[in-house]
């Protein structure tokens, strides 16, 4: 199992912080980034290897993936990450996706047991959705047909519709089809949009189950609001989870 961290996005809502910094270096209330605390929570769950898509600051986050010795990591940097979405990330990182893979976005901050539970399930494919926070207006919603997630878009507001975070769990063969059809829209050109859109097309007839994140954390940092928000919420996640672990 690979993880795969998306992270090349300029990150202009956070405001006058991305400036002279990566997004996912905004630090949390213990000390620790929210790159830095990706990767050690996932390689506490057994994790060890790690592709990273790149563009402003890169040397950043190489320097906190330096703290972390024994996991190997390949970084794929989007020389033009300025004037596409991360769907081209993604198909410059596509020849190192060969492996079973856990995608996420470089702004997510989750707690322990998220990425336990989400690894030890017994479906091969999933996403993470809430079934009962509100939809949010301006963010990803997933569609929900039968247990299976069908459709993830911003854009989608019906009663099969969703709270959805960018947290998926899919085998080799699940996350090959993705990225099939990832290529084929960057042949047309499509290199704007969320890599979604081209999953979209595929997804009814993959099984992608919903992975409910109801009793767990997971969210993203868009802005200096929900960096505040966040770095607060987490915090009893974090001191139940000890008490687990």
């Amino acid at each position: 199992m690979k993880a795969v961290i998306f992270n090349s996005g300029l990150g202009n809502r956070m405001g006058d912080f991305t400036k002279n910094n990566h997004k996912s270096m905004a630090k949390l209330k213990n000390g620790e980034t929210i790159f830095h605390r990706q990767i050690r929570l996932l390689s506490l769950e057994g994790i060890k290897d790690f592709l990273v898509t790149t563009g402003p600051f890169e040397e950043q986050l190489k320097g906190e993936a330096a703290d972390f010795p024994e996991l190997n990591f390949t970084f794929v940097r989007n020389d033009i990450y300025d004037k596409t979405n991360y769907i081209y990330s993604m198909y410059l990182a596509r020849e190192h996706m060969n492996d079973d893979l856990i995608f996420l976005h470089g702004d997510l901050v989750f707690n322990r047991k998220l990425v336990r539970d989400v690894l030890n399930c017994e479906d091969k494919n999933t996403a993470t959705v809430n079934f009962k926070k509100a939809l949010p207006e301006k963010d990803f919603k997933g569609r929900v047909k039968d247990g299976k997630v069908i459709e993830v878009s911003i854009k989608i507001f019906d009663e099969d519709c969703f709270a959805f975070q960018p947290f998926y769990k899919m085998e080799k063969a699940t996350a090959s089809a993705w990225i099939g059809k990832v290529v084929e829209f960057i042949h047309k050109g499509e290199d704007k949009c969320y890599a979604e859109n081209a999953l979209n097309e595929i997804f009814p007839a993959l099984n992608v189950r919903a992975f409910s994140y109801e009793n767990y954390y997971i969210d993203e940092i868009d802005n200096l609001d929900d960096y505040n928000r966040v770095t607060a919420e987490i915090l009893p996640f974090d001191e139940a989870d000890a008490k687990i672990f």
